[in-house]
């Protein structure tokens, strides 16, 4: 009996122990399924759960000019936060916290106790609430120096421009997301962002909105990378003298606005580029958007006589006009049923016996426009088009147009003539300079632009540009550049007034009516400007003043070439440019004709 007892006793302990078995066969099964299979699945279950993501910021990518002097920068910033629900003494944390913030404990308190005016406090404690915003990192070391548990430091970025409206229009802003709104900021946004990035942490999960985090539960899952550094061609002393004698032209001028640009014409990079009205970046919002333009790519108008120049160009590479062929200027001219006529005469007097060279020393419209008719509209627009016009240069500017040229099909003999002396036809500042660099340089076509290099952990990238292109013959560059030169030295030159001292200076003066839609040209309203280089020899700078709307005296040699004449002298010696030991000594005043 005992026997079978004890068989039957040691049956059923096999028969448990093989149950015991399988469930614990059954439990490994689970928790391999759960571990292994399936471990991704209940990972990201307990992540979400008891753990948070926050984005690490990027800093964005600093701009600088070719001397690396800082055009725009970051501040390192940063938020103070609490969780009032991890303390247990909301006055005391308060009475800690009113001097490291600067503020009222009594605002301090009202804010943990989440008091709103008009509103009853909460009935359970929040669970994050921000305090101060935009501290800096004193003000944030101390408050982490006061070891309270909930108190949350974050640490963000601010763009700062700390030259203000230095360059504004082409370096543009940045929005509250930090994202580039205009200028370069727009133009390389995706460069200077960087790439945030990612950090988890293990937090308090009892409630859904808790940030306090688990000690050692935190661990960075993607590591941020800052934005690349954009190195512009921009000299932060040209620019500022640019600035400077902009700004001063428009105030003597009472004009609407204005636009200068300098530029090395051998190689295309721009110097600076001033625009008025302009703004400070740091707080756009406090400016009118117009002011936000970068006019120099964005607004074409009618060049009016700076575009002699580009005729003249045509004339000289067609062969026409080009072997001492003179017209008689009366003044005014006839073309169908129209009449041309100069500006400078108001078709009283005229010019008399005028070659090319004359012509473009005294601004001769009527001899221009019976050129432009000697080209006829193929040849011309042909030219026109080759030094860059009705076209975008390229330059690293977002907006830019093409300007306003029409096939020539469509051009009636009072539309070439005009279009010889600069109506009926829009440019923008960057493409006329950029054709009187192609000129100054000896006739090559190099492109505008304002990148220099961007720069990262893994080194120094150059801008990539295109080769220059020969446009123009050496003959031609060699007439131009003594008949812009005759514009500033010889007594009727109409720009006498932009000699500077020691220096030989090429250039053109131009004003231009400007069309109103059902006005036309007499609206009365005007664009003076000058452009030009030097020295002519060897030119190391190419100048555009561009003065919208002057009241009262409009003529380019009066409104643009006095700014023009400043950033010359000033930008020279800047440059420590050699004088021309010939002209020592020389007439450096106004002298002659200024008017046109």
């Amino acid at each position: 009996m005992d026997q079978r007892r004890s068989e039957l006793l040691a049956q059923r302990s096999h028969q448990w122990a093989a149950v015991a078995a399988a469930c614990f066969c059954m439990l490994l099964a689970r928790l391999a399924w759960i571990q292994v299979v399936r471990h991704s699945y209940y990972l990201e279950k307990a992540k979400k759960a008891v753990g948070r993501h926050w984005s690490i910021p990027a800093p964005r990518g600093r701009i600088l000019d070719r001397n690396e002097v800082p055009l725009a920068q970051n501040l390192k910033l940063y938020t103070i936060a609490a969780d009032p629900a991890l303390m247990s003494d909301l006055a005391s944390v308060a009475k800690q916290l009113a001097p490291a913030l600067c503020m009222p404990e009594e605002q301090l308190l009202s804010l943990l106790n989440g008091e709103k005016e008009g509103h009853a406090p909460p009935s359970k404690p929040l669970r994050f609430v921000r305090l101060r915003e935009s501290v800096d990192e004193p003000v944030a070391k101390a408050v982490a120096a006061l070891d309270l548990p909930g108190l949350i430091v974050t640490p963000s970025w601010k763009r700062a421009y700390p030259l203000g409206s230095a360059g504004a229009a082409l370096l543009g802003f940045v929005g509250d997301d930090l994202g580039g709104q205009s200028g370069i900021e727009a133009r390389f946004n995706k460069t200077l962002a960087g790439t945030p990035g990612e950090m988890f942490a293990m937090v308090d999960g009892r409630l859904p909105r808790s940030r306090a985090q688990i000690p050692g539960g935190s661990v960075v899952e993607k590591e941020m990378r800052p934005g690349e550094t954009v190195m512009l061609t921009l000299d932060l002393t040209l620019q500022r003298i640019a600035d400077a004698a902009l700004a001063e032209a428009v105030q003597n001028a009472h004009a609407k606005g204005g636009t200068a640009i300098i530029m090395d014409p051998k190689t295309g990079e721009v110097l600076a580029l001033a625009t008025q009205p302009s703004f400070d970046p740091n707080q756009y919002q406090a400016f009118p958007p117009t002011s936000w333009v970068c006019q120099a790519v964005t607004s074409p108008y009618e060049p009016g006589s700076t575009f002699k120049s580009i005729t003249a160009c045509a004339a000289l590479e067609e062969g026409v006009f080009s072997h001492g062929e003179t017209i008689t200027c009366s003044g005014t001219r006839a073309v169908g049923n129209r009449v041309i006529g100069c500006a400078l005469h108001g078709g009283s007097r005229g010019h008399g016996q005028v070659d090319l060279h004359s012509m473009i020393v005294r601004s001769c419209n009527v001899g221009l426009g019976t050129v432009a008719l000697a080209l006829g509209p193929d040849r011309l627009h042909k030219w026109v088009a080759r030094l860059g016009f009705g076209a975008r240069t390229g330059i690293e500017v977002p907006g830019e147009t093409n300007g306003l040229l029409t096939p020539s099909k469509s051009w009636s003999q009072i539309q070439t003539a005009n279009v010889g002396f600069g109506q009926g036809v829009s440019v923008t500042p960057i493409q006329l300079l950029s054709a009187y660099c192609t000129i100054a340089n000896g006739g090559f076509r190099v492109r505008p632009h304002v990148l220099r290099a961007t720069m990262s952990e893994s080194g120094v990238q150059p801008a990539s540009l295109p080769a220059p292109e020969r446009v123009l013959s050496p003959a031609t560059v060699d007439f131009m550049k003594k008949a812009l030169q005759g514009v500033v030295e010889e007594p009727h030159g109409t720009g006498n007034s932009v000699r500077v001292p020691g220096r030989t200076v090429a250039g053109k003066t131009g004003t231009a009516q400007k069309p109103v839609p059902g006005m036309g040209y007499h609206s009365g309203k005007y664009i003076g400007s000058f452009v030009g280089f030097a020295p002519v020899s060897q030119p190391r700078m190419g100048v555009i003043v561009v003065i919208d709307e002057p009241q009262g005296v409009h003529y380019g040699g009066v409104v643009a070439a006095p700014a023009f004449q400043k950033i010359m002298e000033k930008g020279l010696a800047y440059l420590q440019v050699p004088q021309d030991a010939s002209l020592k000594g020389a007439p450096t005043g106004p002298a002659g004709s200024a008017a046109e």
